[in-house]
């Protein structure tokens, strides 16, 4: 299995504080069957030269931990880059900010508490310029919980979505819960991510997110969550855009309205 968004390099961002502890992170997903986990550190606008090179550095330096101590999951370069209106430019100047280092795939986030402004001309211009853009945890960002329907006006504009386990697991609350798994019954969702962190309280969490949601999406549709989809960003081939469902007396607005209203 992939697990596509995760805080694995060490003394880096907000991730595990030492190798150590990064190396019993991956136990911890090995346990679970993961195979592949993408290192998404954070990064900002600005990418110092001395900052990539270091963030590359404990890449490798990861890898060959896991290879000593006999861990097999392989370890992909990548980031988790905050939004900003020039995004594209950054990606191009910045081999960090692509998954697996070559692919057109780009993990970006917005602000948790704050309606980003512009991000649709900054999704546009990713997609102009031939990457694909994947929307990190979107249920956790208060603009999209205050309004559902902005998710398919992402959806619209080219972007992929990968929602956290942990919030399928209820631990950035209920509304984010609800609607992680409401996406999920819809099948907006092209991929999963533990967002891993640190070995305590905030780890891998893929298999139990699966096992969460398999009375509510069928065994084809986790295996493009945890490896068909995934597969393609190493492969650089394109993942299809989600169909947009549409419903009936409101609409699919209304339906995410009154699902998420409590």
């Amino acid at each position: 299995m992939f697990d596509i968004h995760n805080h694995l390099i060490y003394e880096f961002d907000d991730g595990p504080k030492s190798l150590q502890e990064a190396v019993d992170m991956l136990k911890e997903a090995e346990a679970q069957g993961i195979t592949h986990a993408f290192a998404t550190s954070h990064f900002q606008e600005i990418i110092p030269i001395t900052m990539e090179d270091d963030y590359f550095r404990k890449l490798e330096e990861l890898r060959n931990r896991l290879e000593a101590e006999n861990v097999q999951v392989q370890i992909h370069s990548g980031s988790e880059l905050f939004y900003h209106h020039f995004m594209n430019e950054t990606v191009k100047q910045h081999r960090v900010c692509r998954l697996n280092g070559t692919s057109k795939y780009v993990l970006f986030e917005f602000p948790l508490y704050l309606k980003p402004t512009g991000y649709e001309e900054a999704i546009f211009q990713l997609k102009m310029d031939g990457y694909f853009p994947i929307l990190a945890h979107p249920e956790r960002y208060t603009f999209i919980q205050q309004d559902p329907e902005k998710i398919v006006d992402i959806l619209k504009l080219g972007a992929l979505l990968q929602v956290n386990t942990g919030s399928i697991l209820g631990n950035f609350g209920r509304t984010a819960q609800r609607l992680a798994r409401q996406f999920l019954e819809l099948r907006l969702v092209s991929f999963l991510g533990s967002d891993a962190h640190r070995k305590e309280g905030r780890s891998f969490s893929l298999k139990p997110a699966i096992d969460e949601i398999r009375h509510i999406v069928d065994n084809g549709y986790i295996e493009e969550l945890t490896h068909l989809n995934p597969a393609k960003i190493l492969n650089n081939t394109e993942v299809e855009s989600p169909p947009i469902p549409e419903f009936k007396n409101g609409g699919l607005f209304s339906r995410l309205r009154k699902i998420f209203t409590f």
